[in-house]
């Protein structure tokens, strides 16, 4: 009698916990899904299953059409759970890059590169901008509440005995008190606070893509300068003059000339990021339409690239993907890329500064862009994922996907 009551217990507890696991199960899976690719696989709980009218999901995929579709989440595949609204975006495509540009990173604000010492006429040495607690790489956004976007700003107020200004270091903004001295120079007397400060971040590097119409593009692939510092700036047209080849232990360089004081700039950057620059081209981009490849949709094997080597035209160089790395958050180290293509061996030695951003295509579709190269094998490097920067970009029709769930869960 006491074995059949401790069976029964067990087996009471085993229910239990195994309608805790259902429920719980359940309880987790979303109730609204964008998918972005109809090749991006869903992962369901232990003995669950998706169903619907023209869909089964098991190990395989769900046989979706493009908009929105109503499944149900099956316990052992015939006990209804759970309905979920699944999302399918249609296949994306964007007008493809590979040209050489030219990048002009700017902080919003004066970035502070280092201090001197303020020399008076009594010839006292005083260090206004350090005593007022200062450091360097902070970014003087205003000066008692006026914004300063360029030493001139500054200087029109140096007047004052008594400035307070605004500062963001490290993401935080706070404000600070600094007393502008009376300093002799070979230009004769003048007001200062004893601050230099820093140039715009520069260089040259590859234009990814721009969406459908032309208008927005992605680029580089990756952050460049500070994201909490530099924040906005333009690209130029550039064209590659020379390519210093690169070496085991020696990364080379593609070397670009742009016109920095160029009025009209080739877009505008509105986003640094870990992902590349974003922003806004002042002309459309008149390259082909490519399809965004997904992450399911990329092979170990050949490849190509699109990149300039000389002056400002086109080409396309064979590669190979030698690896890809699990897809569990945005980063610009999602596969790894080996340079094949002989002529492109001989003339750069693989990978060189300057060829971040370069688009990465197989089978036709683009499926990232170049971001880093091994210094100790300048034939390798990293790439960035074609569909976490289109979704940076805005390259995807979200909009409606959003509209038709008010708690889209994005895979």
């Amino acid at each position: 009698m006491h074995s059949q009551k401790r069976n029964i217990a067990l087996v009471l507890i085993f229910l239990c916990l195994f309608a805790a696991y259902v429920g719980f199960s359940a309880y987790l899976f979303p109730g609204q899904i964008i998918l972005i690719g109809d090749k991006t696989p869903i992962e369901l709980p232990r003995l669950f299953a998706l169903k619907g009218e023209n869909s089964v999901s098991g190990k395989e995929y769900l046989a979706l059409e493009p908009g929105e579709n109503s499944l149900t989440l099956n316990f052992l595949g015939i006990i209804p759970i759970k309905k979920t609204q699944i999302y399918l975006l249609e296949p994306t495509y964007v007008r493809l890059g590979g040209h050489s540009v030219g990048v002009i990173l700017e902080s919003e604000g004066l970035k502070i590169a280092g201090f001197y010492p303020v020399v008076q006429p009594s010839g006292i040495e005083t260090w206004p901008a350090r005593e007022g607690g200062l450091q360097v790489n902070d970014v003087i956004t205003h000066a008692d509440g006026i914004k300063v976007q360029g030493i001139e700003d500054l200087e029109r107020l140096l007047d004052r005995s008594e400035l307070t200004l605004t500062v963001k270091r490290k993401g935080q903004t706070f404000e600070t008190k600094v007393y502008p001295a009376d300093s002799i120079t070979g230009d004769g007397r003048q007001r200062a606070i004893g601050i230099y400060l820093a140039d715009p971040v520069m260089g040259v590097g590859t234009l990814t893509f721009a969406t459908a119409d032309g208008m927005k593009f992605a680029a580089l692939g990756h952050l460049i300068g500070n994201a909490d510092i530099e924040t906005s700036g333009r690209i130029q047209n550039a064209r590659i003059v020379g390519i210093l080849k690169g070496e085991r232990g020696a990364p080379g360089e593609k070397l670009g000339l742009f016109d920095r004081s160029d009025t009209k700039p080739m877009g505008l950057i509105e986003k640094n990021t870990s992902l590349g620059i974003y922003g806004t081209l002042t002309e459309p981009l008149d390259g082909p339409l490519v399809e965004i490849a997904f992450y399911d949709e990329i092979q170990i094997g050949p490849a190509e690239i699109v990149t300039v080597i000389e002056d400002n035209r086109l080409d396309t160089f064979s590669a190979t993907i030698d690896q890809i790395f699990a897809r569990r958050e945005p980063t610009n180290r999602s596969f790894v890329i080996r340079i094949t293509d002989p002529r492109l061996l001989q003339t750069t030695g693989g990978i060189v500064q300057g060829m971040s951003g370069s688009p990465v295509l197989q089978n036709g579709k683009l499926i990232g862009a170049i971001t880093h190269v091994f210094v100790n094998d300048p034939t390798r490097g990293y790439g960035a994922l074609a569909e976490w920067m289109a979704l940076e970009a805005g390259a995807f029709d979200l909009e409606q996907a959003l509209e038709s769930s008010s708690l889209p869960f994005l895979i």
